[in-house]
């Protein structure tokens, strides 16, 4: 019989410094160890008693341009590249200890989280896994955008990204995602957004500390990145990829058991689906322990 895989979290704690993507706000995220069944938990460590914000699906309460979770009055905004690490690496629970309403952005993608992460190390947990496993066919869709998941013995996501754009033809990618596959194919991707949308952005108060350090901003003509340029020629719709894996994140339970074909992905439409594999496991968890009993 093979052994059943045990929850995961941190040998030690580690920490990074940076600044708030949308609201530019000086932040430093500290990952601590946390005990089986505790999940991912975000702490605003300036605020009154350190208020917790578990990371699932029912404390999101906005997706404009990123994902915010709150709670009462403590939310914390742009969470999506700290839980796609977090799921990337494997990591089934830890603290995650924010001293701003934003962790911080770093270079805009998912690769300094995974590699703090990976450099603290992971441990095994007495627990076993809570694998997220649906029954059958789980679908979505809302004008553009099309979702469809169907069980498979490990985790594959097959993304088509679409614009209206010359420098942006239509992109598909198709990976199937480990611990491996995650850091070389998926983390390094970074956020990005189009030059017509940087005015709007900041008047409405979002992109406050976006750079060409942290974003790929997409001209009429040209890409404007740092130095490095494009870290894949579809490093566009790998982070979305990226971004799919941490609003999946919110479920609460590792994705490893399907295959996502998406088109059009959005941090909205990634919740909404979100919800609905959550209830397919659920109805499925519940058909399993009428069947034991």
């Amino acid at each position: 019989m093979p052994q059943t895989p045990r929850q995961t979290t941190l040998k030690e704690e580690t920490t990074l410094k940076g600044i708030g993507l949308h609201t530019g706000n000086r932040s430093q995220i500290v990952f601590r160890p946390a005990p089986a069944n505790a999940g991912l938990r975000f702490f605003r460590t300036d605020l009154p008693g350190t208020p917790m914000i578990p990371a699932r699906l029912e404390f999101v309460v906005t997706t404009v341009r990123g994902t915010n979770l709150g709670l009462g009055e403590a939310k914390v905004h742009t969470v999506e590249h700290v839980l796609s690490a977090c799921t990337g690496v494997g990591l089934d629970n830890a603290d995650i200890l924010v001293s701003a309403n934003e962790p911080p952005i770093l270079d805009g993608s998912a690769l300094p989280f995974v590699q703090a992460l990976r450099k603290a190390g992971l441990a095994e947990l007495a627990a076993p896994k809570r694998w997220q496993r649906i029954p059958g066919e789980v679908v979505y869709a809302d004008g553009a955008a099309r979702y469809r998941a169907v069980p498979a013995p490990d985790f594959t996501i097959t993304a088509t990204l679409i614009h209206d754009h010359p420098l942006m033809p239509k992109m598909t990618q198709t990976i199937r995602l480990d611990a491996e596959t995650y850091l070389f194919e998926v983390a390094p991707a970074r956020t990005f957004c189009f030059e017509h949308e940087v005015a709007f952005l900041r008047s409405q108060g979002l992109a406050q500390g976006g750079s060409l350090d942290n974003a790929i901003v997409i001209g009429k003509d040209r890409f404007h990145t740092n130095t490095e340029g494009l870290r894949f020629p579809d490093e566009f719709v790998r982070h979305k990829m990226l971004d799919l894996v941490g609003d999946l994140t919110l479920i609460g339970r590792p994705l490893f058991q399907m295959h996502i074909e998406t088109q059009c992905l959005g941090h909205a439409h990634n919740v909404e689906f979100a919800k609905r594999i959550a209830a397919a496991g659920a109805t499925l968890r519940r058909k399993s322990i009428s069947m034991e009993a």
